[in-house]
């Protein structure tokens, strides 16, 4: 499996060398884009405001610093030959919610009439102590047998300001967003809202193939009960999961976690 890097020797002028961009055919991997160049950590005017006037422009703060990562990652990707047009996951990270309003105006606008599949989560601070998003994004270089398929599963769906693709399907591949026991605008139900597996059966694949999963939890106690629950599905038949705690309430305060999954469709 031959990778191609797109990488830094000393980032932030320390010893340590930073992948920012991998390809390894079809995929492309950005990770950790914040709004500071990689080897300076200085953002820019175009980000932090004219000296003195940080407020100086058109665009608060937050929606130049995602206007500064969607454009770099618009450059990396064409780099590799590919686009917005061609990522399959979309994730981000803010030390505050206020971040999220700014952001998802710069994401419609960078991404247009498709955003792939998208979680969300609060953590306690970015790389940089003075970003508010942190970014990564994985891709595909289209070619020839290559296909992304938009699924939207009967009662799942995105709220309108998020607008992303609630399940893709990418060759063998089944990417799903971050799901909660929430419906847009409707809150919880007496069956939580999500149907049972009703992603992975619109994208015709089942938990059974279940690859890699995540979840992100508000309080970390309850990490015990996932752990019983995840067992409890899959005896016999361990698959990998990784349960992530949060500083901050959920996006919809009556949910306690959030998950997302990868998928196959091959058994």
């Amino acid at each position: 499996m031959a990778l191609n890097v797109r990488s830094i020797d000393n980032l932030l002028g320390t010893p340590v060398p930073y992948a920012y961009a991998v390809k390894t055919e079809p995929w492309l991997f950005l990770t950790g884009h914040e709004a500071y160049e990689w080897r300076t950590g200085m953002a820019g005017e175009a980000v932090s405001g004219p000296a003195g006037y940080p407020l100086f422009g058109h665009h608060h703060k937050i929606r130049r610093e995602a206007d500064f990562i969607f454009g770099r990652m618009r450059r990396v990707l064409g780099e590799f030959g590919s686009d917005f047009a061609h990522s399959i996951r979309l994730d981000q990270y803010y030390p505050h919610p206020r971040a999220v309003a700014a952001y998802h105006l710069a994401r419609h606008h960078a991404f247009g009439g498709y955003i792939p599949p998208s979680t969300s989560v609060v953590m306690e601070r970015c790389f940089d102590s003075r970003s508010t998003i942190s970014t990564s994004l994985i891709a595909v270089v289209p070619k020839a047998g290559y296909q992304i398929r938009k699924i939207h599963p009967p009662g799942v769906a995105s709220a309108p300001t998020s607008g992303f693709v609630p399940v893709i399907v990418c060759n063998e591949f089944v990417f799903v967003a971050g799901q909660m026991a929430h419906g847009p605008g409707t809150g919880l139900d007496p069956r939580v809202i999500v149907p049972a597996h009703g992603a992975c059966r619109a994208a015709g694949t089942s938990m059974d193939r279940l690859l890699r999963a995540q979840y992100f939890v508000a309080d970390i106690t309850v990490f015990p009960g996932i752990a019983m629950a995840w067992s409890a599905r899959y005896v016999g038949q361990p698959h990998p999961f990784v349960c992530v705690q949060t500083p901050q309430p959920m996006p919809a305060p009556a949910c306690a976690i959030i998950g997302d999954f990868w998928i196959s469709t091959v058994s």
